[in-house]
């Protein structure tokens, strides 16, 4: 019975260990993160300014803590014994300490004053309260960081800062914030961040509005596009052959997506150069319809929430033709036999097509607009939220 009291201590103070490194790389780390969020120009926003909400990232390294329990597998060990290590893991899915930024006035030049707040829901007390708060680069913010009152459980404290607000220049940018609140106690974690990103123009409202390419005609103007570059098209006749006429439904990756409305020959989808559109709901993802004008349409994605936070993932089209048609992970949705060249229609014995492809959304939160990527052989035809 001493042995085993003896092997679980010491698989105990392994795990109060790792925790405790993790907790002061997570507050280094949100320090070290807030630099990327610059006041870049709409086309570099996407992976400058929306690279500080990702402060988030440490939380995915919680789960190696536990890899001390493959020190378990002594033959003598019980199944119980094994288990017990992996108890600490459940608390993280469900934060205990929040961090809230409110909305900040960017109208400039002034001096904003942001109030952020505290709030313990976990079940100990926090003491050794210090809450820092940064803007975006060069933004002066006055005090960086102060003390703040012990917290007990299921109450909050509040720090109040004031930053220096710029004149706000023309187009549309992203403007990152972050808290960052070191303590003891509380959930034991030792830290923990908010973020808020606010644009500088309200998104646009509508995905036709961003249209800049035609890549769809009739029969009757085949000159009226240029999808790749070459003055080659999709066929609006072939299109409608296999269901997806200007207006129609189609499902793909859980969500129904709408192919644009607009006449062949006319602007139907956007070359991705960091737009912002406004998109509201919630679900499991955000899926995009369109497809590639070259072997490398990839590019991230960045969903702003209402409350101010973010999450981004990874998309890519294949090539319309000649090109795997699960590259960079997307899933075929439309397939037609042949394209519109500038003197007519040809190519016939070969497929030119549109896919589907997909971030995820966070769980319980409701979208409030998306950055799309930075990469102008990507085609997006179509947006839509999965249920």
């Amino acid at each position: 019975m001493s042995m085993k009291f003896l092997r679980r201590a010491a698989i105990a103070g392994v795990f109060v260990l790792a925790a405790s490194t993790w907790s002061t790389s997570a507050v280094a780390g949100a320090f070290a993160e807030e630099t990327p969020a610059a006041t870049a120009p709409p086309a570099a926003s996407d992976a400058a300014e929306t690279a500080a909400p990702e402060t988030e990232a440490p939380e995915t390294e919680a789960p190696e803590s536990e890899a001390p329990a493959t020190e378990a597998p002594a033959e003598s060990a019980t199944s119980s014994e094994v288990d017990d290590p992996e108890t600490p893991a459940a608390a993280e899915p469900a934060p205990e300490i929040v961090v809230s930024i409110p909305e900040v006035d960017l109208e400039g030049p002034a001096i904003a004053e942001v109030e952020v707040t505290v709030s313990n829901d976990s079940s100990e007390k926090m003491s050794s309260v210090v809450v820092s708060f940064a803007g975006p680069v060069g933004w002066q913010v006055v005090p960086s960081s102060q003390k703040v009152d012990s917290i007990k459980p299921g109450r909050d404290q509040s720090a109040t800062f004031q930053i220096r607000v710029p004149e706000k220049r023309p187009g549309f940018a992203l403007r990152v914030f972050t808290s960052t609140v070191a303590y003891k106690g509380g959930d034991g974690a030792g830290s923990a961040t908010g973020v808020r990103a606010m644009p500088t123009t309200p998104p646009t409202d509508s995905l036709p509005t961003l249209f800049n390419n035609v890549g769809i005609t009739a029969l009757s103007q085949t000159t009226a596009g240029n999808f790749d570059g070459e003055g080659n098209t999709f066929s609006a006749e072939q299109l409608a052959a296999v269901g997806a006429a200007p207006g129609a439904q189609l499902e793909a990756l859980g969500a129904t997506l709408t192919m644009p409305s607009s006449q062949p020959g006319t602007a139907d989808n956007v070359t991705a150069a960091g737009q912002a559109l406004r998109i509201s709901g919630q679900g499991q993802r955000l899926v995009f319809l369109g497809s590639g004008s070259s072997l490398g349409a990839t590019g991230t994605a960045t969903v702003f929430y209402t409350d101010g936070t973010t999450s981004s993932g990874a998309i890519g089209f294949p090539n319309w033709s000649f090109h795997d048609e699960n590259a960079h992970g997307a899933e075929l949705a439309i397939s037609t036999n042949g394209r519109n060249r500038p003197s007519g229609y040809g190519d016939a014995a070969y497929q030119y097509r549109m896919f589907a492809h997909s971030v995820p959304l966070t769980a319980g939160k409701t979208v409030d607009f998306v950055v799309l990527p930075t990469n102008s052989s990507m085609h997006i035809f179509s947006i839509a939220v999965a249920p």
